[in-house]
């Protein structure tokens, strides 16, 4: 199964470990600054965050921190294309897929993140482990930053799944490729992009998650599946927590 043809990025390796290098670099250091905040670190109990705050967090968090993965993509597609948005776009994989063919792995990969998911929270449990997931840190945040989560649970169904598919899955991915072999590829991006999630609790889960949409990225040939994929688990993700906040189910 793995002979199967792939089209080939148009961007060399050293292409793409520059937009990797020049995109993340700032990337996590931002990150890493806000999260060292006292103002935003983790507390016991976090402080009551004003509208206002809450309000700038959404639009620095939302759609900044994940535009800015655009950025290294469409300028080395550009660079190694015709130029014209058509080719850009089939560079980066927005092109038609076998639905029939895909389909089935989509359903059995959607499944088996539920399935990871539960098992890793059953291992946090039995074994009591200090771990708290990034679905946890959000549902506490949303006792004093309702705006903010709210927005950031819409934008992790709809902003997050395109940027992240195309940086992680058409750029870096499409990218490996070019010098190494698909099993190298596949793990190396999805540790990539696990790691930039600096979610230490919930690094092996997402670790996992970047395997599948490696893979399907790979076998469906075309970037849509991995968008999809990526926007129901997050959809899945925000329900749950929703319905969490409202006590409808526990966390």
């Amino acid at each position: 199964m793995l002979k199967r043809n792939f089209d080939e990025a148009p961007w060399t390796i050293w292409q793409t470990f520059s937009g990797i290098l020049w995109t993340l670099t700032p990337y996590v250091a931002f990150f890493l600054f806000i999260f060292s905040s006292p103002s935003v670190a983790h507390q016991a109990k976090p402080a009551q965050v004003s509208p206002l705050l809450d309000l700038i967090s959404v639009v620095l968090f939302g759609i900044v921190g994940e535009g800015v993965l655009l950025l290294a993509p469409v300028y080395f597609a550009k660079q190694t294309s015709s130029g014209n948005m058509r080719s850009i776009m089939q560079s980066l994989g927005f092109r038609r897929f076998n639905v029939r063919r895909v389909l089935p792995w989509m359903i059995l990969l959607f499944l088996a993140f539920f399935l990871v998911n539960y098992l890793y929270e059953l291992l946090i449990t039995t074994f009591h482990l200090s771990l708290q997931t990034n679905d946890q840190l959000v549902f506490e945040r949303a006792k004093v930053a309702p705006i903010s989560v709210y927005a950031t649970l819409i934008a992790a169904a709809v902003i997050a799944p395109p940027c992240e598919e195309v940086f992680f899955r058409s750029f870096t991915f499409m990218g490996f490729l070019r010098s190494m072999p698909i099993w190298v590829a596949i793990v190396s991006s999805a540790f990539l992009f696990a790691l930039v999630h600096l979610d230490r609790a919930s690094f092996a889960v997402l670790f996992c998650i970047g395997l599948a949409l490696a893979f399907v990225r790979w076998y469906s040939n075309s970037i849509w599946p991995g968008i999809i994929l990526h926007a129901l688990n997050n959809v899945a993700s925000g329900i749950i927590i929703v319905l969490a906040l409202h006590n409808i189910i526990k966390m």
